[in-house]
Formats: structure tokens, C-alpha cells, sequence
């Protein structure tokens, strides 16, 4: 169970366009390794807390609710990259965002863990699907960090910012109306 599990979480994160824009919105500011592995850090941490209470229902929210409020990180941390020089705390908004993210994960997880809770085998899926979505987030960062700090050594890169992040803002209002319509 635990190697299906695994690909379950690979593949939500793959397919989880919104989590993927968050993430991209993060690492574009990055400066060196030492930001990001601290902004990553940050949102695994929480996220897999949130994801594991909000699995074994400890934690219930509701999740249009919660992807409305995934959908406001994408355009919080687009207009954060605009207005912000400075990017020294932004593993707190990735922890903070984190816990939100991680009780998105687990809406998609939640009702296949029930079948598990009754057999008494909740941890291995439960921390297959986690690991799954690190190890999918690290091929995201591994492909995308060489490219972005590729493009900052020959200079396009600062130049690709602003648009990036205006279009990540844009994008995560419209997520933030179109999910509010659902409410």
C-alpha cells in the first residue's frame, strides 16, 4: 500500500496546478540555496503536519473553504514578489501558507484513508502519499531551480520577475473569485 500511496501523492502534486503555482511563486525569489532549502523546509514541515491532523481528522476544514485560501496564497506571494525587496522571512509565508496547503492534500486523501482506518493500516498510506508529494516537489525544484538561476546569471531573469509574478497574482485572484463562486 505504501508504493501506491506514493504515487498517489506524486501524481497530486503533479496535477495540483495550484500548489505547483505557489511553489514557482516562492522559489522565483530565491537567492541561494540557503533561502530556498529554508523556504521549502518551511512548507514541508507544515503542510505535512496539517496534511497527517487533517487525514486523521483531528483537523477539518472545509474545502472549498481551504482551496479558496490556496488560491489567495498564489496571489498573496505574486504580489508579495512585486512589492517586496527584500525576501530574508519568507519561509514564514510558506509555513504560514503551508498549513493551508497541506489541508488541501489531504481532501484528496482523506476519503481513500477512511477504507484504511477501518483495517487498521492508516501510517504507511498516509506517509506514502507525503512522501510522494516531496518527492514530486523535489523534481519540480530540481528542473525548475537550474533554469531560473541559469536565466539570473546571463541577467533575463530580473527582467522575467515582475511578469511572472504579475501573472501569478492574476491568476491566483481569479482562483480566489472563481472558488468564492462555489462557496
Amino acid at each position: 500500500m505504501f508504493t501506491v500511496f506514493l504515487e498517489l501523492g506524486f501524481d497530486h502534486i503533479l496535477d495540483g496546478y495550484d500548489h505547483l503555482l505557489f511553489l514557482a511563486g516562492l522559489i522565483v525569489v530565491a537567492t541561494d540555496w540557503r533561502s530556498l532549502l529554508a523556504v521549502i523546509s518551511a512548507f514541508t514541515v507544515t503542510h505535512s503536519t496539517t496534511l497527517i491532523l487533517s487525514a486523521l481528522d483531528i483537523l477539518a476544514l472545509d474545502p472549498v473553504f481551504t482551496e479558496t485560501l490556496i488560491a489567495a496564497s498564489i496571489a498573496y506571494v505574486g504580489i508579495e514578489n512585486l512589492v517586496r525587496e527584500e525576501q530574508t522571512r519568507r519561509w514564514i509565508v510558506a509555513g504560514a501558507f503551508g498549513l493551508i496547503h497541506g489541508a488541501g492534500f489531504s481532501g484528496h486523501l482523506t476519503e481513500l484513508l477512511r477504507s484504511m482506518m477501518d483495517m487498521g493500516n492508516i501510517w504507511g498510506p498516509l506517509i506514502g502519499f507525503n512522501v510522494g508529494i516531496e518527492l514530486g516537489q523535489i523534481v519540480v525544484i530540481a528542473i525548475s531551480v537550474p533554469i531560473i538561476w541559469g536565466l539570473k546569471r546571463i541577467g533575463k531573469w530580473d527582467l522575467l520577475v515582475p511578469e511572472f509574478s504579475r501573472v501569478l497574482a492574476a491568476v491566483g485572484v481569479f482562483l480566489v473569485i472563481q472558488r468564492v463562486w462555489e462557496l
